[in-house]
């Protein structure tokens, strides 16, 4: 994942979610691009749009096994009143012509309307032929009579039509599915099944693929943190942002380096920080980001030649959320409550790894549900809060989780989305917007 050139930036007043996002999509780049095999393609991201090179099908062919007519002919047909035709030849799939049922090799000196042709499904329709006549359809009749007794001796047989048959039935058109350069697949779409036998369709040996999953590391920050496996210790906490955020990359499909915890030191925190933009292509860091005495993260930044892009966001929780960029490298600093760190990695860091990944970045995909409880306690900034979103007589709820307060982790267990409240709180039956987290 590159980094675009930096433009200075107005960093004194705090950016909504929306500009805070615009503004680290508009300094990534997606990643390089590379042709691989089809075969290996799978799960990969499409790096370009992708057009039809000729329409599909590519030529007039038959939808089913059976026999091509001239429908026109068809029209009186009943079952008292039965059309009865004469089978000139037949027509496979790959073939490049009629092998006529003739000793002669060429076309039978015969009324082309009495005529019909043995076609099976994927074969090109003949010229003149309009419509297709399932075999299962017609009957077949052993003996041909009167002005038709010439084409017995050519080897000939005839079938007998009961009904009329449509004009172009059965026969799939040149183009009706997908006509030439057409866009087919959109590039950010994560290649399929389906995708890819489209592009087998087109012939098509290579696919033109993001090259890799960006890297990013992580740095937990803070002297209180313990690792997982060791002792509980008076007034100490586990490391459980540095996994989840882990755990969280890995789910979006980027490589992970996690460090072990950082102690609240500007100069530990600085190597950290140096050894990890040359390790991967986005440095996140949690904790240490606030306005305390031992919130060190912003100085070590500075201190490496990191410039902010922004220094606060608009939002609860995480409103102290920042991000700097050096030397073509992103750092974004997250906070150490475990709710406001969830919460940035939802809204800002989301959006940057898909679009490092070559996928679309920029739409979150908020969709509207009815609020079933009041969120009345008012707030500087607009509130992003765990919640319970369901669907209910066809419309979406949702709920939000008790006692959601940053540093509480309890509230992960039930919470399937984040709901959007504004600073103003929000009325119970009102519409509101929900992010799902599943």
């Amino acid at each position: 994942m590159a980094v675009a050139r930096v433009d200075r930036v107005d960093i004194k007043k705090g950016f909504s979610v929306d500009e805070a996002v615009r503004c680290l999509l508009e300094h990534t780049l997606p990643g390089k691009v590379e042709q691989v095999l089809l075969q290996k393609a799978a799960q990969r991201v499409l790096a370009e749009d992708f057009y039809s090179p000729f329409p599909m099908p590519p030529f007039r062919r038959a939808a089913m096994d059976g026999y091509a007519l001239h429908a026109a002919f068809t029209q009186t047909a009943s079952p008292g009143n039965p059309i009865r035709l004469i089978v000139t030849g037949e027509v496979q799939a790959g073939a490049g012509e009629i092998a006529w049922h003739t000793s002669f090799g060429s076309r039978p000196l015969i009324n082309e309307q009495l005529t019909a042709v043995r076609i099976f499904t994927g074969a090109p329709v003949p010229g003149g032929f309009d419509a297709v006549i399932r075999q299962e359809e017609i009957q077949s009749q052993p003996s041909l009579h009167g002005q038709q007794s010439d084409a017995l001796a050519l080897g000939m047989s005839q079938i007998q039509i009961n009904q009329p048959v449509q004009l172009g039935k059965n026969i799939a058109e040149a183009g009706e599915d997908i006509a030439e350069n057409s866009l087919v697949i959109k590039k950010g779409t994560i290649l399929g099944s389906k995708e890819i036998a489209i592009l087998a369709s087109f012939g098509q040996e290579h696919a033109s693929v993001v090259v890799a999953r960006p890297i990013v590391a992580i740095l937990p920050i803070g002297d209180e943190l313990l690792l997982p496996g060791q002792p509980l210790q008076p007034n100490r906490i586990y490391d459980a942002n540095g996994f989840a955020v882990e755990a969280f990359l890995q789910e979006q499909g980027a490589s992970v380096i996690r460090s072990l915890p950082i102690k609240d030191d500007a100069e530990l925190i600085a190597k950290a920080i140096k050894l990890a933009a040359e390790q991967a292509d986005l440095v996140i860091t949690t904790g240490g980001i606030s306005v305390g005495d031992y919130d060190c993260v912003a100085h070590a930044a500075d201190c490496l030649g990191f410039e902010p892009l922004f220094t606060k966001v608009m939002m609860r929780p995480g409103p102290h959320s920042s991000a700097f960029i050096n030397q073509g490298k992103l750092l974004i600093s997250l906070s150490g409550n475990p709710g406001a760190c969830y919460t940035g990695l939802v809204l800002l860091v989301k959006p940057i790894v898909k679009h490092g990944m070559g996928l679309d970045g920029s739409e979150a995909g908020w969709k509207q549900a009815i609020l079933m409880d009041d969120v009345d306690k008012p707030s500087p900034y607009p509130r992003y809060i765990r919640a319970f979103v369901w669907m209910e007589e066809g419309e979406w709820r949702v709920r939000p989780l008790p006692n959601d307060k940053s540093g509480n982790i309890a509230a992960f267990a039930g919470a399937n989305a984040l709901a959007a409240i504004p600073s103003e709180g929000l009325q119970a039956g009102r519409q509101a917007a929900f992010l799902s987290l599943t």
